[in-house]
């Protein structure tokens, strides 16, 4: 394989990054390439939180839910059914005016982040005093000054607004449906998701092991197939790794992967790499051309850094 990877190589540069910087807190790395992983881990395995990568599991459910033809109102789930009838009865919107966009949200204006938030409002920081049971109200009350479906402003509520949505059409947790359709058949049993209020969070709340994080990376890359078992339909697959639509509030192009557009949860960046970050530095990366799949857990705040030991290597 030309211009190979080795694990060899990214130590390198972790440790020559590791010298220059405040702090480089990479827990593990994993690459695999044509099916070979080489794996280092710098702290022993165990249950570490995804944060935002447990996104991709809400989009790889949704492509289940469709290719299962799972009704909603009578009528099989798609990319462009609305959601507000089956949450409108669970919240009270008392900010008037977002009610006529809340109308217009589909499924794809959720997964693609373009419901009309101005910006990110329901991490960590801004929920931590917030009663769990409490935040769709938050949510669906928080002004919505832009119109829907064409400006995309990154956010944690499309995630939780889809778990909602989910729960509530087809009388089943995210979380249970997305065990038995995709962890139970990637053999992973051991994990943590904690529900917000009765709702699984969606965008983050996820605790997992590198090795089995690693197996979701490795969805995308063999077009939802894991050990010779379609679990992801292949379109689907296909789809949340084409550029959606492009993001030039986004993109820096400084960095190792700048963000040109978004998928379904997914970023699209250059040279045909794809990737899923997460708080403090969780990665999966993924180039089907090339055939390479590069998964990170780490507990670096400063996210930019964990993808230089990546520089002049991908």
């Amino acid at each position: 394989m030309e211009n190979r990877i080795t694990i060899e190589d990214i130590k390198n540069n972790k440790d020559r990054l590791s010298k220059l910087l405040p702090s480089l807190n990479i827990d593990s790395i994993f690459i695999e390439q044509n099916g070979k992983i080489d794996k280092v881990f710098y702290n022993s395995e165990s249950l570490h939180e995804l944060r935002s990568c447990a996104k991709i599991l809400v989009a790889m459910a949704v492509g289940i839910a469709i290719d299962k033809k799972l009704l909603v109102d009578g009528t099989p789930l798609s990319l462009y059914t609305k959601v507000y009838n089956n949450i409108k009865n669970i919240v009270n919107i008392s900010n008037k005016s977002n009610i006529e966009k809340v109308k217009k949200w589909t499924i794809k204006d959720l997964l693609t982040h373009t419901t009309g938030y101005e910006s990110q409002m329901m991490s960590e920081k801004y929920i931590k005093d917030i009663k769990k049971d409490k935040l769709l109200d938050y949510a669906l009350n928080y002004d919505i000054p832009y119109e829907v479906g064409n400006r995309f402003a990154y956010n944690n509520v499309e995630p939780f607004i889809i778990s909602v949505f989910f729960q509530e059409a087809f009388n089943i947790n995210l979380t249970q449906f997305i065990y038995d359709n995709i962890l139970k058949k990637l053999d992973i049993t051991e994990y943590k998701w904690d529900n917000y209020g009765k709702y699984c969070p969606g965008a983050t709340g996820l605790y997992m092991k590198h090795t089995d994080f690693h197996k979701i990376g490795e969805l995308l890359i063999n077009e939802g197939i894991y050990k010779q078992k379609q679990i992801i339909p292949r379109e689907w697959t296909n789809e949340m790794c084409k550029n959606q639509l492009e993001i030039p509030s986004a993109y820096k192009p400084e960095r190792v992967l700048p963000k040109i557009g978004i998928g379904y949860y997914t970023f699209i960046s250059r040279d045909g790499y794809i990737f899923r970050d997460g708080s403090n530095g969780q990665y999966i990366i993924a180039n089907k051309d090339k055939n390479t799949l590069i998964t990170i857990m780490s507990s670096e705040k400063d996210m930019k850094n964990v993808t230089e030991i990546l520089r002049d290597l991908i």
